[in-house]
């Protein structure tokens, strides 16, 4: 793992800004070096076999050198295949002064080479050339990892702002398609139904619904008229505007997506961990090396001898045990969690699931879906069953793709015979069924058709998160239909579940009147910004508190990357989903609690295992540095260890996921 370098370096192993798209250059080069390193494996062990046998060809024969100059050609050839990003990124530390992980990579495949050299020029002696390539193919498959879904958030970042990059703006003889960089206060932009909003601006024509949950996270679409303001990241559902720009200035939606880029530069705190490691851990076995030699040295053997001591502790002290410990049982977890319903990304995701204090949750599409629920409220049905004037009403809406249309649609019986739908926009429907005249939505859509009969009723949301639409039938009033916030039906187990495991929970949401004004014991923070929601997660890990975020839209992002760790729903964005840590499949929230609870018996048995491979290093280097190890013993330990803390480490893992 490493620190966060220079652009060209985080872009992936060969500078390339999209590394999913140089993916087959990048295989091939690992496979040609796997195949190398198999080569040179299978060589080595046989002649390192004969040797202790006393049958390996001497140095006065042709097949001796042919032997050997083929492993060291294959050796660098594999360097030369995959060494260039961790060569660069090692020197650049060093340059800065910077110890990172890195510089063991280094340190241990240059031990492993320049042993082998000393075997090959020697004549006795064992070989280990296949180290190096096993070394440099770990550490490259990392990397690579790490660059594609850094490539991907990157892709993500790209196609939501594309959405957004440019406005249709009035011109004589017709509308022109102009960058949002040029449009100015004097222009007039027009949005046209299904539309994305692309500036900030006041309508000076038009109404209609307006979906502004990307912003504000309000479930249900927002009736916009002439005088209303619109922000740029949001959609017109049906309505026709003519925008008034404002001012030139940050556009919100630039600062979030600002935001997220940024996220993506900066090293995870399980890099940082790393790399802190690394920077006592490097300076040991660089020093005890130095120490090996100089002792033996002194103690007057030979110098070949004392410098195959020194890099036997190289050797032994490679990264590949101490590197596995951890990555092998962290990836176990994420997948026993991926089969139980929640995908994770990182290591950084189960770390923190382990260690989360607070969980912090999105409402609107996290908890609670985009589908409304009805409620019949009062209805006055004029010379027809209740039941009957109701399935006319969701006959109609079924034949509109209206949002709000869709929770009236259910209840349609599907015999009802639709003869006309029209869409006011901004206002409601109106249509025929059954031979019956209906008006449906706002209370002046009534008004202007002639509706007889006044409607006592409060217009818009009231009271309660309920959105009221007024129903009228062959020009007179017949009531009204309320239409709430549909809460996920486990959302209230999950979040005593969570407080039950000793995790404090925290509901934010934007809209402003929240249908549900507290979920599992815990109030429904309402009103707030993106930027206010990641406020209050940053004032969290201010205070020490590691903070996990679940939600699902791109007024989400900005707490999402103020939080330990984030988790989208799979309903989410596809910006939201690409950012975040960890998916809940089939928006499965109930998993949660269990890989908290997981997570965290994972993570004791891992702790063990990183510290068993800690003494197994230092054991390991204290012999090698006594003299006790040859190197190919080392060698050989280095990969022994490798495999047993594996082993540990799938073992905790499984335990930890029964």
């Amino acid at each position: 793992m490493m620190r966060a370098q220079s652009k060209t370096e985080q872009d992936g192993s060969c500078g390339n800004p999209d590394p999913a798209r140089n993916l087959s250059g990048f295989g091939l080069r690992v496979g040609l070096s796997l195949a190398l390193a198999g080569q040179s494996m299978v060589f080595g062990l046989g002649y390192n076999n004969a040797l202790a046998a006393g049958e390996a060809p001497g140095m006065d024969t042709l097949w001796y050198w042919l032997l050997h100059g083929a492993l060291i050609a294959s050796t660098l050839g594999v360097v030369a295949l995959l060494g260039g990003p961790l060569l660069r990124q090692t020197f650049n530390a060093v340059r800065r002064w910077d110890i990172t992980v890195e510089a063991l990579f280094v340190l241990s495949a240059a031990g492993a080479f320049c042993g082998s050299l000393i075997s090959t020029f020697r004549g006795a002696g064992s070989v280990y050339y296949e180290v190096v390539a096993i070394v440099l193919s770990v550490y490259a498959i990392g990397k690579q990892i790490s660059a594609m879904q850094r490539g991907k958030v990157g892709k993500a970042v790209a196609a939501f702002r594309e959405a957004f990059d440019t406005a249709t703006v009035e011109r004589k003889p017709s509308p022109v398609r102009l960058p949002v960089g040029e449009v100015s206060v004097r222009d007039r932009v027009l949005v046209r139904p299904g539309e994305a909003i692309p500036v900030d601006g006041r309508i000076e024509e038009g109404s209609g619904y307006v979906r502004e949950t990307s912003l504000t996270g309000e479930p249900g679409p927002v009736r916009k008229k002439a005088g209303d303001s619109l922000r740029a990241g949001t959609w017109s559902v049906d309505g026709d505007f003519r925008l008034r720009p404002d001012p030139p200035r940050n556009r919100e939606i630039d600062r979030i997506l600002a935001a997220l880029e940024t996220a993506r530069e900066r090293p995870s705190r399980l890099q940082e961990d790393a790399d802190r490691l690394m920077r006592f851990f490097v300076p040991v076995v660089s020093a005890v090396a130095v120490l090996t030699f100089a002792g033996w040295t002194l103690a007057a053997v030979s110098p070949w001898e004392a410098l195959f001591n020194a890099m036997a502790v190289l050797l032994v002290a490679c990264p590949c045990a101490l590197g596995l410990a951890m990555p092998t049982g962290v990836w176990a977890g994420l997948f026993y969690l991926g089969q139980r319903g929640l995908v994770g990304r990182n290591g950084h995701l189960l770390d923190t699931l382990a260690q989360a204090d607070v969980v912090v949750f999105d409402k609107t599409g996290t908890l609670s879906g985009f589908a409304m629920e009805t409620e019949e409220g009062e209805l006055r049905p004029v010379g027809t069953d209740r039941s009957d004037l109701l399935a006319r009403v969701g006959a109609m809406a079924r034949h509109s793709h209206h949002p709000v249309s869709a929770a009236l649609a259910g209840r349609a019986t599907g015999v009802e015979r639709v003869e006309k739908v029209e869409v006011v926009p901004g206002k409601g429907l109106r249509g025929t069924v059954d031979g019956h005249h209906l008006v449906l939505g706002e209370p002046d859509l009534l008004g202007r058709v002639g509706v007889e009969g006044e409607a006592p009723f409060p217009a818009g949301i009231s009271g309660g998160g309920i959105k009221w639409i007024f129903l009228a039938e062959d020009g007179i009033f017949a009531g009204r239909l309320g239409l709430r916030e549909k809460l996920h039906a486990e959302a209230e187990g999950v979040v005593l579940a969570l407080r039950e495991l000793g995790c404090s929970c925290r509901i934010l949401s934007g809209d402003p009147e929240p249908a549900h004004g507290a979920i599992g014991g815990v109030t429904v923070e309402d009103s707030l910004s993106p930027q206010a929601k990641a406020s209050a997660v940053r004032e969290l890990v201010r205070d020490g508190k590691r903070c996990l975020f679940v939600g699902d839209g791109v007024n989400d992002l900005m707490a999402m990357e103020a939080a330990d760790a984030s988790i989208a729903v799979e309903s989410g964005t596809e910006l939201t989903t690409a950012f975040a840590d960890g998916i809940l499949l089939n928006e499965r929230i109930t998993a949660l609690p269990a890989a908290i609870r997981k997570a965290r018996h994972l993570r004791n048995g891992l702790r063990g295992n990183l510290r068993f491979a800690l003494a197994y290093n230092v054991i390991g280097m204290g012999l090698a540095a006594a003299g006790v190890l040859h190197p190919v013993v080392a060698a050989l330990l280095m990969v022994a260890s490798s495999v047993l803390v594996s082993a540990r480490a799938m073992r905790a893992a499984g335990s930890a996921m029964e």
